[in-house]
């Protein structure tokens, strides 16, 4: 065999090889590692961004449906039932559950089954009205597009981040926030994840779309301005609810540091003097934490303060349906 013909067949080799590892790779990175769908959002010139309407992917494993209103739940009608009961909750992350929460452990889901069970009502819709860091300026303007979808009850989940968490209307980061698919599920992990496992790597400097990080840099005169002007739309949201005779609870979703400290942060506290300003029912999610730790069960995501696994997303349902008062339907 010649020299040619042996550099032919090295080349023939290192091709194959790089095709089958490619092919392996992306075969894993989509099938086991769940890549390669993310769900998307789009801007919108008023409300920032939202999910993108109609999507039904799987995400880490997890099953993650996005309605034509681009709310985390089934498509429904405009149009309600005469014996129909409508539930929309309004949030950000806590309420969406990202990627890492399935769609049948998300509390508005166990909404839904649990008041489906009771056999009182013919349809049961629940809304999840949600995105990542989705604050009061979100939710008003989401609400002063689409309205209350005619719903019998409204729930309002808050953080204490939410009262100086307003939009920015900055371009999203493809990392938090992609808005088109990857090529491929091997180039997303390689573009998207590998960097977290390079420290050195250019691309984790910049800063997400996220309120935990920008809260850190602002300084006392902005923060005042930005709890202003997030208080504002809070009660804006919340009258807005209110004139169109909307029963409506707020629920105060609190990090694990405050659960564990009995120390709430300033934002818990202005949230809820605009409620009982309001005159407008405001419940802490703490009791009903307190009992999921008292029984070894822990709500929260491993490493993670603020954001609820399925246990937690369990709890946040239990407060909701505690506090809810059925309306009658008339047939």
């Amino acid at each position: 065999m010649n020299f040619r013909i042996k550099k032919k067949l090295i080349y023939a080799s290192i091709l194959l090889a790089t095709a089958i590892i490619t092919i392996a790779g992306e075969v894993y990175s989509r099938f086991i590692l769940g890549l390669g769908s993310p769900p998307l959002s789009i801007v919108h010139p008023t409300i920032e961004y939202m999910f993108k309407p109609n999507q039904n992917v799987y995400r880490f494993g997890n099953h993650v449906i996005v309605n034509e209103y681009s709310m985390r739940s089934d498509s429904f009608s405009v149009s309600k039932q005469k014996d129909e009961i409508r539930i929309m909750v309004f949030g950000d992350s806590v309420v969406n559950g990202g990627n890492l929460t399935n769609q049948n452990d998300l509390a508005t889901e166990i909404i839904k089954r649990k008041i489906n069970q009771q056999g009182k009502y013919k349809k049961v819709t629940v809304g999840n009205i949600s995105a990542g860091s989705w604050g009061p300026g979100n939710w008003l303007a989401y609400a002063k597009k689409y309205g209350f979808f005619n719903a019998d009850f409204l729930v309002l989940v808050t953080n204490s981040d939410d009262y100086i968490d307003n939009p920015t209307f900055a371009p999203l980061n493809k990392n938090t926030h992609p808005t088109s698919q990857p090529i491929s599920a091997l180039a997303e992990g390689i573009e998207r994840y590998l960097p977290r496992y390079l420290p050195n790597f250019e691309g984790e400097k910049s800063l997400s779309k996220n309120p935990e990080n920008n809260l850190q840099l602002t300084s006392v005169a902005s923060r005042e301005a930005q709890a202003k002007k997030g208080i504002h739309d809070l009660t804006n949201f919340l009258e807005l609810a209110k004139k169109q005779r909307k029963p409506i609870i707020v629920v105060q979703h609190l990090k694990s540091t405050e659960v564990n400290s009995n120390k709430f942060e300033a934002g818990y506290y202005q949230i809820k003097k605009n409620c009982t300003n309001l005159k407008i029912k405001c419940i802490s999610l703490k009791p009903y934490f307190i009992k999921a730790i008292h029984n070894q069960l822990n709500p929260y995501r491993s490493n993670d303060e603020i954001h609820i696994n399925a246990i937690g997303q369990r709890m946040l349902a239990e407060a909701i349906l505690d506090n809810f008062e059925p309306p009658k339907i008339m047939n």
